[in-house]
């Protein structure tokens, strides 16, 4: 395994915990507009990965999440 496939295994497993956890939140209007934009630049980032266009110059996606229904 290369270091890029590590790095697209990281950011793939980042992006369904982070869509496990929006899904639900955006239903319900707790995410802004500006929150949806950075998941979307988050889904970018794999998605360069994943078509090799990914030079590394882009850092891991860091994801702060707080339930508000718990």
């Amino acid at each position: 395994m290369t270091s890029r496939h590590i790095r697209i295994a990281r950011l793939a497993r980042t992006a369904v915990l982070m869509l496990g956890y929006a899904a639900d939140d955006i239903e319900r209007g707790f995410w802004s507009d500006a929150e949806l934009h950075k998941l979307a630049d988050g889904l970018d980032t794999l998605v360069t990965a994943l078509r090799g266009n990914d030079q590394g110059a882009q850092g891991l996606l860091v994801i702060n999440v707080e339930r508000l229904d718990t």
